[in-house]
């Protein structure tokens, strides 16, 4: 499996948190609905990060996948600046798991992930983590790109779909805001208000908020 901007190692460790943080079957006994793994949630996450290392860059990629909203010089701008500071959390933030889970995150047993994630030190990258968990799994499947096994996790439950049948994400188009999500303003404010309700109330509770 490749990476845009993951090494195999560092996807591990986005992929073992966001487990605990958004859990499947796989995961958590008798739960039905998949999660972050099962949504390969770890893949929007890498395409997020390395959205510039394609042409045109994986922003406001729509319907099918093949069509890009070309980004004005100023969105270009501040989605860059958003993308970086996304690197430099999750390059620090995973090699902090790392250290909480006596050196290696991915192969620790379950309940040292637990208190890694739970350490006060990791508050700001869990929060992250989550939110990425909470896209990927929930969102359009075309935002986590193709699986190389040919796999395809589908849409989940609580995809939502806009009228013209397009899949919205939310996320402010100066790249400069919170949110993390990729598709555009197109959307309409209505679904993208009932996404950031969503991520609120699931922050609520599994985090304890956004300060939990």
């Amino acid at each position: 499996m490749t990476w845009l901007h993951f090494t195999p190692a560092r996807a591990e460790v986005v992929r073992e948190a966001m487990a605990l943080l958004v859990p499947g079957p796989t995961d958590l006994p008798g739960e039905r609905e998949p999660g972050a793994r099962e949504a390969d949630a770890v893949r929007y996450a890498d395409r997020l990060l390395g959205a510039f290392r394609v042409d045109p860059p994986l922003i406001y990629a729509v319907g099918s996948g093949s069509a890009h909203v070309p980004l004005s010089p100023e969105q270009r701008h501040g989605w860059l600046l958003r993308v970086r500071q996304l690197q430099a959390a999750y390059r620090d933030g995973t090699a902090l798991l790392d250290r909480l889970a006596d050196g290696d995150f991915a192969a620790a047993d379950v309940e040292v992930r637990h208190r890694a994630l739970r350490d006060p030190r990791a508050h700001a990258f869990r929060g992250l983590l989550f939110d990425h968990a909470i896209e990927g799994t929930y969102g359009d499947p075309v935002y986590r790109g193709r699986p190389a096994s040919g796999r395809s996790t589908g849409a989940t439950p609580l995809t939502v779909e806009h009228p013209t049948g397009r899949t919205a994400h939310s996320e402010r188009t100066t790249g400069t805001g919170t949110g993390t999500g990729r598709a555009p303003a197109p959307y309409g404010d209505e679904t993208a208000a009932l996404l950031r309700d969503f991520t609120a109330a699931a922050r609520q509770v599994v985090l304890g908020g956004d300060d939990g």
